[in-house]
């Protein structure tokens, strides 16, 4: 789309298991690395869906990628 900022973030890393990608964005997901809480990504999907992008993960092994895009004019944020 022309009207969007994309963004690209890959890896060669091991990849990511089909179950671990079905509930990445979702809060308190820790996926396979322990230690975290499981909420960066979900606070970035968050915060990119709320700018009117969306970011999404493919994955296989040997290859992770992440792809954000955003629209080139933010979206009006309401405030609480």
């Amino acid at each position: 789309d022309d009207c969007d900022w994309w963004i690209r973030v890959g890896d060669t890393g091991p990849g990511l298991p089909q179950k671990t990608r079905e509930h990445l964005f979702q809060p308190f997901q820790a996926g396979v690395r322990r230690g975290g809480t499981g909420l960066g990504l979900a606070l970035v999907s968050k915060i990119i869906t709320a700018h009117g992008g969306w970011v999404a993960v493919d994955s296989a092994p040997g290859r992770t990628v992440f792809r954000i895009s955003l629209p080139l004019a933010p979206k009006t944020l309401e405030t609480d």
